[in-house]
């Protein structure tokens, strides 16, 4: 009889061969010694390996090789026998059968320390082996008894069950079809997969709305014209108005060729007329592309050249930001300054005389209402072409399964650039509630959103987390008003902080707080998860289950389902899908795609994000697979940012990079490596970033080296270069070669920019933005500096001594503050 023989991985494994670590339900505490408690037992039902040949036990153990390296998605997988080391590569192609034949012994640099896993041939009774997973099998009558015993600090006995299943399905898979690669050998057994890609995507639902997304509001303009639909700047419009306004610029743009497909421009702030003129082309049957004037010239150009805008909707503070149209190009500009006020003294001269009654319906469900443009990894914007249904789902969704109705109010902080602001506008309309727009030289004002909720008992939210932080701070700073209106909470769009759901219970006690997940390419939100508890444990709040008419698969690099607690990557599918990329058939199929396992076929955006199933079928976010990042929300790809970099005439060679600051803010630093004689200076590159890139994708720190650093197989290592690099100040923040604050301005000021920004000391003339701010910081800092402070103030003022000047002329007084802006 063959001695026994224990397979394992271990914890301190060469370089080549990194540790193996199954997919835990707890994290690893550091310095625990693993210890297999808890005990699960099974057979390996139809697994008998045929005597000849590769023996048993060798296909056994990598058959185990595979299962690990399915779980973990490494290729390398190592594992510790009596004998030594044994390695196997995992590859695309690579067979149960190949592993067994190509297993090779790996020679360890160091020690390995305790093994984490084990297979040994004869279970050993009244053992607790010193690993994390240990597996003992045993030939019992043609059939294989199989014991696992597992960690019970690591592992829940649903977990080790599932273990075993899978080692059973893809070993019996793996004898039933030898040729097959182990990558595409099922782990699932029927009726698993069947829960994953069918019970937890069973949504089906039949929602209460029209065909189009202007539907909604043209029924509640028509059954109840004289309730307020916007509030802005102590003044409020009302359905009827809204509706009135919109109807009067469809018929002018129907007049110019605007029908289905027809792509609009809308340049426009937020506001009353901004909410009609989306109207407006709706009823046209175009299709609205935000422009946000904020934008330089160079990318607004990209995003109408890329779309094929037609003509563009815009007041005058929007056409002076807009660029030429290309030679040859005709590209009217329609003017709505007057649009809503003409309806009481006098509009714009082309729009008055037209009569406000609704035109005639061209759209329908399946064309296009809007294209919402993305970062993109080539240089270029991406623009998402969205459909009527799948955004109307969606809102509709949210509406039905929160009861919104005409006693509600939204305040919109979101940019039209960014899809949230599609609830905050249409969505809420069509429920027949209110949208409070904060005013224009004030959008950026924490103090001022405050106000606006108690003057207008706002009830629902709806940002990425960042803002609610934002204004959560700031009331619990200045020990402002609880928001007891507030009933609802949704954030959307980025990572929501473990700790914000608490925090902001406290100042809205009633308010049930929402968590939502998806993508732009799947009309706004695919998942939600309501926080009803948090967990202390956990780092991050779950991403939820697929809302109505929406699916979701979580897949591995061959594109099957895994388990649940395995990561794979997150696929999107159902009503809310995408048309794809406009006029990008190249980009639509890279991302979209026609998939299909066993009977469950469908259309699904491969999303890039990294997830996993819990048992219990709600998805949990990890991270994303590829270089793209998210900031307070905005999708950003490092490539995009390391193009324009690399156009600069003074650049060979550039790598963007994201960290985090000492607030926990996600940053960008931008690493590049000059041509041959020349010295491009950090303040000219990141000037040239801001004439091509929105501010927010502009990194806060440009670093001249004189190369990048490699891996020791000659590939970039962007490791080296992840660590926050010192603040663009830090070389002159010491004592020597800066002017310190003077005065109680200048000490306030600085004070808060070194507590916000996390540098080290300020300097009166350092930069708020050379020293790495951007625009959420800046809003951090306004009200800790004064409550009366604006945004364009700072921009205006950027410096400590110039910031301080201005305040003092306005006979402002700083008020008695510690150096986190509180009232001593």
């Amino acid at each position: 009889m063959r001695p026994d023989i224990t397979a394992t991985t271990a914890t301190d494994a060469p370089a080549a061969w990194p540790a193996v670590l199954a997919p835990a339900d707890r994290p690893r505490q550091a310095g625990v010694a693993p210890r297999a408690t808890g005990l699960v037992q099974g057979t390996l039902t139809g697994v008998a390996p045929p005597e000849g040949g590769t023996a048993a036990h060798d296909l056994l153990t990598a058959c185990f090789a595979a299962l690990l390296h399915r779980l973990t998605g490494q290729e390398p997988i190592a594992l510790a026998t009596p004998g030594g080391i044994t390695g196997y590569t995992v590859g695309a192609d690579s067979t149960a059968a190949d592993l067994a034949a190509r297993a090779a012994p790996v020679t360890p640099a160091a020690d390995l320390g305790t093994p984490l896993a084990a297979v040994a041939h004869r279970p050993r009774p009244g053992e607790d082996p010193p690993h994390e997973l240990h597996l003992a099998l045993d030939r019992r009558d043609g059939t294989w008894a199989a014991e696992l015993r597992y960690d019970e600090r690591l592992f829940t006995a649903d977990t080790a069950h599932r273990f075993l299943s899978c080692l059973r399905t893809l070993t019996a898979s793996a004898l039933r079809a030898p040729r097959t690669p182990v990558s595409r050998l099922a782990l699932l057994t029927a009726e698993q997969t069947h829960r994953v890609l069918t019970e937890w995507n069973d949504t089906a639902a039949e929602l209460p709305y029209g065909p189009c997304l202007h539907t909604a509001f043209e029924e509640r303009a028509a059954s109840d014209p004289g309730a307020p639909a916007v509030v802005h700047a102590a003044r409020t419009w009302t359905y009827g108005e809204i509706d009135a306004g919109a109807d009067r610029l469809a018929r002018r743009l129907r007049e110019g060729g605007v029908g289905p497909g027809t792509r609009v421009g809308l340049c426009l702030e937020r506001s009353a007329t901004l909410l009609a003129a989306v109207l407006g082309i709706l009823k046209a049957g175009g299709a609205y592309v935000p422009l946000d004037p904020d934008y330089p010239a160079q990318r607004l150009a990209a995003m109408l050249d890329g779309t094929s805008c037609a003509a563009v909707v815009t007041d005058r503070t929007g056409a002076a930001a807009l660029p030429a149209p290309p030679p040859g190009v005709e590209r009217p500009v329609v003017a709505v300054d007057g649009l809503l006020d003409g309806l009481l003294d006098g509009a714009a001269p082309d729009l008055a005389a037209r009569p406000g009654t609704d035109p005639v319906r061209t759209a329908g469900p399946d064309d296009l209402c809007y294209v919402i443009h993305t970062s993109g990894s080539t240089g270029l914007p991406k623009p998402i072409a969205l459909r009527h249904r799948g955004v109307v789902n969606n809102l509709a969704d949210l509406n039905s399964r929160f009861a919104v109705s005409p006693s509600d109010r939204v305040l919109a902080l979101s940019s039209p650039s960014f899809d949230m602001s599609v609830y905050e506008f249409l969505g809420i309309t069509s429920a027949g509630g209110t949208v409070v727009v904060p005013e224009t030289d004030r959008a950026k004002d924490v103090a001022h959103w405050a106000h606006l909720f108690a003057q207008h008992e706002v009830t629902v939210w709806n940002s990425a987390p960042a803002l609610l932080e934002l204004l959560t701070e700031h009331l619990e700073r200045t020990g402002g008003t609880h928001l007891d209106r507030l009933r609802l909470v949704m954030l959307g769009g980025d990572w929501v902080p473990v700790s914000l759901p608490g925090r902001v219970r406290a100042l809205a006690p009633q308010a049930r707080f929402i968590a939502l997940g998806g993508a732009t390419e799947a009309s706004i939100h695919s998942t939600i998860h309501e926080v009803v508890e948090t967990d202390p444990v956990r780092t991050s709040v779950p991403y939820g289950r697929p809302m109505a008419n929406q699916r979701v698969y979580v897949l591995d690099e061959a594109l099957q389902p895994v388990p649940p607690g395995v990561v794979g990557e997150l696929h999107l599918a159902g009503t809310g899908l995408a048309r794809g990329y406009l006029e990008r058939p190249d980009l639509t199929a890279e991302r979209f795609l026609d998939w299909s396992y066993g009977e469950v076929r469908d259309r699904v955006y491969r999303t890039g994000d990294l997830a996993r199933w819990r048992p219990d079928g709600v998805l949990e976010l990890l991270g994303r697979k590829d270089f793209q990042v998210k900031l307070n929300g905005l999708r950003v790809e490092l490539g995009e940012v390391e193009a324009v970099l690399r156009a600069h005439p003074e650049v060979k060679d550039a790598v963007v990079t994201s960290w985090e600051d000492p607030s926990g803010a996600r940053r960008l630093a931008a690493h590049a490596v000059p041509l041959p004689g020349r010295g491009p200076r950090p303040e000219a590159l990141r000037a040239h970033l801001a004439r091509t890139l929105p501010s927010f994708m502009v990194p806060a720190a440009v670093l001249v080296l004189d190369e990048l650093p490699l891996s020791a197989n000659g590939k970039l290592d962007r490791k080296a270069l992840a660590a926050p690099p010192p603040g663009p100040d830090a070389s002159e923040s010491g004592p020597a070669g800066v002017e310190a604050p003077v005065g109680d301005w200048e000490e306030h000021i600085a004070a808060v920019w070194q507590d916000v920004l996390g540098t080290g000391p300020v300097g009166r003339d350092a930069d708020f933005f050379a020293l790495g701010g951007d625009s959420m910081s800046a809003l951090r800092c306004l009200a800790r500096i004064d409550d009366g402070l604006r945004w364009p103030e700072l921009f205006r003022h950027p410096t400590v001594r110039r910031l301080a000047a201005h305040l003092s002329a306005a006979g402002r007084t700083p008020r008695n503050r510690g150096p986190l802006g509180r009232s001593r």
